[in-house]
């Protein structure tokens, strides 16, 4: 049996091979070289294995380390500049696109609408970005726990930002918005207070603002639903200046029931604030009721301090039966504007709203009331005044005497003729 070469001694004859006919070739090894053999063989150990230098097993752990070393370096190499990517990416920014961040959207929130709208490339990177406060790392973004708030509003903002380039945009603040004055004054009926939003603005129209009003969507929570409709909103759209944002200028229905809200809104708190004097409970007065006697207050009383105590003269008047014989009420109920001059014809026709011919309050209020009115409607002055006239009271242009005889009343009305203000 042929041996291999480390294997056979010096001089040994090898066999090479045999050719097809049966001849046997034959090698003889050069007798003087040395044996091909590990130099570690030991002939007389039977058990011998091949064993590893001493130094092979430390060079294959360097070539490993230096592998994981090379290839860490690598992959982090890759990591850092694809996250540099998304936080400056190439290219200029592009065009201007109007972004609009909602009301308590969160930074998630913020960072997903940028990346959809194109502004970043990348909202997790954006994140992390953030809340390490644009020292973005492999091993500190976990540590990282900055929170950033941005205004809702309207935004004009480039598209391909760097992350620093958006923040810095998202921080001037949303695009400031527009928004146009209406001054609706107190003691304007409804009539009166379309005419008065045409003339102060020219984006509505009168037919949408009829359909508005007479829409039973359109409602205050103080309204009476058994009133008809082209009454059912007189009184509760509460007087005032309103500021009105541009987009919402043409919406008719938006703007009156801003109105509607502001009253209802304006008169709860005034009952927070004053109640309901007990008179009110004593005549079995609902809100509505109040807010009429506050309507007719609204357009009888010319300066604030008779307020209060007109207030409380008709609270007399109700509870010992008298009628309430107010001017302002023949005037709605005629269908006069209030600078127009009564007849004697007026104070006699019957109606409803007529205080001279019908006892009690009218059916609806004649007017819008402001807040001092309501609030006087609310919590009048005490006394046992049931009659008032005009004299320019205590030198105050406009104030009347308030009187609780007749005979009181009649000095009054004579101070009111020599002033010119009484027939």
């Amino acid at each position: 049996m042929a041996l291999a070469d480390h294997q056979a001694p010096p001089g040994a004859v090898l066999v090479a091979g045999v050719d097809e006919q049966g001849v046997e070739y034959v090698l003889e090894d050069d007798p003087h070289a040395l044996p091909m053999v590990d130099p570690r063989y030991d002939v007389d150990d039977k058990n011998w294995v091949r064993y590893r230098t001493s130094w092979g097993g430390f060079l294959r752990l360097v070539i490993f380390v230096l592998a994981i070393i090379w290839v860490v370096t690598t992959a982090r190499g890759r990591i850092y500049g694809w996250v540099d990517a998304q936080i400056e990416p190439d290219g200029e920014p592009g065009d201007l696109i109007e972004l609009t961040i909602p009301s308590g959207a969160s930074t998630n929130n913020v960072a997903t609408l940028l990346e959809n709208e194109g502004v970043i490339s990348n909202a997790t990177v954006f994140r992390y970005w953030l809340r390490c406060e644009g020292e973005l790392s492999i091993t500190g973004f976990l540590g990282c726990d900055t929170e950033r708030t941005f205004q809702a509003g309207e935004y004009e903002i480039p598209t391909n930002l760097a992350f620093a380039d958006a923040v810095a945009v998202l921080d001037q603040g949303p695009i400031p918005e527009i928004f146009v004055d209406f001054t609706i004054p107190e003691g304007l009926r409804l009539t009166e207070l379309v005419e008065r939003l045409l003339a102060v603005n020219t984006n509505f129209d009168r037919a949408d603002l009829l359909e508005a009003l007479r829409n039973p969507s359109l409602v205050s929570a103080y309204a009476d639903p058994t009133v008809p409709t082209d009454l059912r909103l007189e009184g509760t759209l509460f007087p005032a200046t309103y500021d009105v944002a541009e987009e919402d200028v043409a919406d008719e229905a938006r703007f009156l029931q801003r109105m509607a809200d502001t009253f209802d809104q304006r008169y709860e708190n005034l009952l927070g604030e004053v109640g309901r004097d007990p008179a009110i409970l004593e005549l079995g007065l609902s809100d509505y009721d109040v807010i009429v006697v506050a309507s007719m207050i609204e357009r009888e009383a010319r300066v604030d301090v008779d307020r209060p105590l007109m207030a409380r003269a008709i609270y007399n008047r109700l509870a010992q039966g008298i009628p309430l014989q107010i001017d302002a009420t023949v005037y709605y109920a005629a269908g006069k504007s209030f600078t127009e001059t009564l007849f004697q014809s007026d104070l006699d026709a019957e109606s409803p709203w007529n205080t001279y011919t019908t006892p009690g309050i009218p059916p609806t209020p004649i007017a819008a009331p402001g807040e001092a009115a309501l609030r006087a409607a609310l919590d009048p002055a005490d006394g046992e005044m049931i009659f008032w006239a005009r004299t320019d009271e205590n030198g105050i242009v406009g104030a009347h005497a308030f009187s609780a005889t007749l005979d009181e009343h009649n000095e009054a009305v004579a101070r009111c003729r020599e002033l010119g203000y009484c027939g």
